[in-house]
């Protein structure tokens, strides 16, 4: 019969099983991220008329950009408290600065977008 105290003990996950979840974790969401910003672009590209301004409209993905490379920091930062092996943090923080570059570089691929939809509107 084991006794609650040893039923009750965490499992200690391994180093490698931890950088694989966090990488997981940070590259799913960046990949969710860029096909968010498709959606969007294809939203765009697809109305005949602007509901709003264009510069109301480019605001706003700026803004939800912003916020998407907040939240990949985020999860970088929950993986890297449960990390013990500096070579790991510095390989996530590589990873999660690659992702957020990624992000940051669909938003300037959005741009043609707009300005798409600018020449598509004053006609």
């Amino acid at each position: 019969m084991t006794s609650v105290d040893e039923t009750a003990k965490p499992t200690k996950i391994s180093n490698a099983a931890l950088l694989d979840g966090a990488l997981k974790s940070v590259a799913g969401f960046s990949a969710r991220s860029v096909e968010l910003f498709k959606k969007i672009a294809e939203l765009s590209l697809l109305k005949t008329t602007l509901e709003v301004d264009l510069k109301t409209q480019a605001d706003t993905v700026k803004f939800l950009n912003e916020v998407l490379c907040c939240e990949v920091e985020n999860i970088r930062e929950q993986w890297e408290n449960k990390m013990e092996s500096k070579a790991d943090i510095d390989l996530l923080f590589v990873e999660t600065s690659n992702a957020v570059s990624y992000l940051q570089e669909t938003l300037h691929f959005f741009v043609p977008v707009l300005k798409w939809i600018l020449v598509k509107t004053s006609m």
